[in-house]
């Protein structure tokens, strides 16, 4: 009997989680830019998104949105940036320069400015788009994919910072991955979860900034 083939809505679905750890080792690491690796990674969440939820992700977006959860907004935002900043002299490997670090992928003055206004502006509509778009839970359980989703993370931070603080970082960011979808799931859009990712994007860019100077 022959293999029956994976879906295309599989397939897309793996091809979107495999993306950023395929953008991190070429962009990062094979050829030292970091706007290729976000541009690939960005590339191929785009085209899983217009295939998998086309019809339905410009109103996922603007859709769940309650005044009440502005104050979890500020604090979910303002928390990564400030965790950043105030835990970074401790969480960083000692030889690490951030600076250097990220002049080293291509990312400093005018380039490390466009990438933290694309970075804040343009990743957090993608990502929740997919990452929790394309993946609405049926249940409160946690999912592999907010194991997947942290984990890219632990990728790009594990070069510079300490195995206890990249533990750290991914236990929080799969615990932020669950309920982001859980706020898709009760609310029935993603306006809450883009909110706080561009509020958290935008903290943890100036953290970064700040350390770098």
């Amino acid at each position: 009997m022959a293999n029956r083939p994976f879906p295309v809505e599989t397939t897309l679905k793996i091809a979107g989680i495999i993306s950023p750890y395929l953008a991190v080792i070429l962009g990062v690491f094979v050829f030292k830019s970091g706007t290729f690796a976000v541009l690939l990674y960005h590339l191929i969440l785009l085209i899983c998104i217009i295939s998998l939820n086309r019809k339905k992700t410009l109103k996922l977006l603007v859709s769940g949105f309650r005044p009440c959860y502005w104050p979890l907004i500020c604090l979910g935002g303002l928390l990564p940036g400030a965790v950043i900043f105030y835990l970074w002299p401790w969480a960083r490997q000692e030889t690490i320069n951030l600076a250097h670090t990220m002049d080293s992928v291509g990312l400093s003055n005018v380039s490390f400015t466009a990438f933290a206004l694309y970075a804040c502006f343009v990743n957090p509509f993608l990502e929740e788009s997919f990452w929790r778009g394309c993946f609405k839970p049926k249940s409160w359980l946690p999912g592999p994919v907010d194991v997947l989703f942290a984990g890219y993370h632990a990728v790009v931070m594990f070069p510079v910072a300490k195995p206890a603080f990249v533990i750290f970082s991914f236990l929080a960011l799969a615990f932020v991955g669950w309920i982001f979808r859980q706020f898709y799931r009760l609310t029935g859009g993603l306006a809450i979860p883009v909110l706080i990712h561009i509020v958290a994007d935008i903290t943890i860019v100036w953290a970064m900034w700040q350390i770098m100077q």
